[in-house]
């Protein structure tokens, strides 16, 4: 596993870059979720969106860098093919592996390569909802794909993201261990700080993609300015039994991994940066 690079301020990384490292480690990341998917996937943050979803049948559903098509599929399967789903990503490898993953689903899945932050084929108002999966702070233009999203959005429509949680995974961030090696405690360092580095997403993988820290107030103001209003929130974690299945998963608890957000689009409440007493 090669060392993450050095923290660098997130303005000087270029988005075509940012894009082109995703197309890089594609079939290496997608090979996780080709049996069974990712467990972290499949047992804390799908479940924990498929709830704060609700009933989707019938909906009309934007899967915003979508990567191999798995969530996406989830949807179809879930509801038994009683949906339409349209799964976009900037990676032309992704695409090919989703399309190539999804023909049993073709009837009610395609799917697009597109930047998340200029969706201009497709039109306004066309999904009843959206959702972007552990993808969000991979997004260099992130404000852009809200507004994106935004804009393609029915009124009232739903927006729902996971991201690593930014208030715990942060440039500089880790465990802390004693001279014996055992975990003292997790570290978060650079917090207001807006950077970027590359990584390895996954411990085995040996391509590295660029992730990018914002603060959690980074991310409702551009809710906010959108449009959006918050509705749920959830932090989820391992459950106690797949802690006794997967021992190493009780360290888990000691911070907070994931950040699962429920917004609904009310045009109404778009504000400009300052806030709502902003001249």
């Amino acid at each position: 596993m090669p060392e993450p690079s050095q923290p660098r301020p997130a303005d000087r990384v270029n988005n075509e870059d940012a894009i082109n490292c995703w197309d890089q480690a594609a079939e290496e990341f997608a090979s996780f979720f080709a049996d069974g998917g990712d467990l972290y996937h499949k047992y804390i943050i799908n479940p924990c969106l498929m709830e704060l979803l609700g009933d989707i049948t019938g909906k009309t559903v934007l899967d915003l860098a979508c990567g191999e098509g798995h969530f996406a599929r989830h949807l179809v399967e879930v509801t038994r093919g009683s949906v339409q789903v349209v799964g976009v990503d900037a990676s032309e490898t992704m695409i090919r592996i989703a399309t190539e993953r999804s023909q049993a689903f073709q009837d009610c899945l395609t799917f697009r390569q597109g930047d998340a932050g200029d969706l201009k084929a497709i039109g306004p108002h066309t999904f009843d909802v959206a959702v972007c999966n552990m993808a969000l702070m991979d997004i260099k233009n992130y404000r852009q794909a809200i507004s994106e999203i935004a804009r393609v959005l029915k009124p009232r429509g739903a927006f729902l993201f996971s991201i690593l949680h930014p208030c715990f995974f942060t440039p500089g961030s880790g465990w802390l261990l004693d001279d014996d090696g055992s975990i003292v405690g997790w570290q978060v360092d650079n917090y207001h700080t807006n950077l970027a580095w590359k990584w390895t997403v996954k411990r085995v993988m040996t391509e590295q993609t660029y992730s990018f820290h914002r603060t959690l107030e980074d991310y409702v103001s551009a809710l906010r300015e959108n449009g959006f209003a918050i509705t749920d929130m959830r932090e989820p974690v391992a459950s106690a039994q797949l802690i006794e299945e997967h021992p190493r998963w009780v360290r888990e608890l000691r911070r907070g991994s994931f950040l699962v957000v429920r917004c609904v689009l009310l045009e109404d409440m778009r504000q400009p940066c300052g806030g709502p007493n902003a001249v």
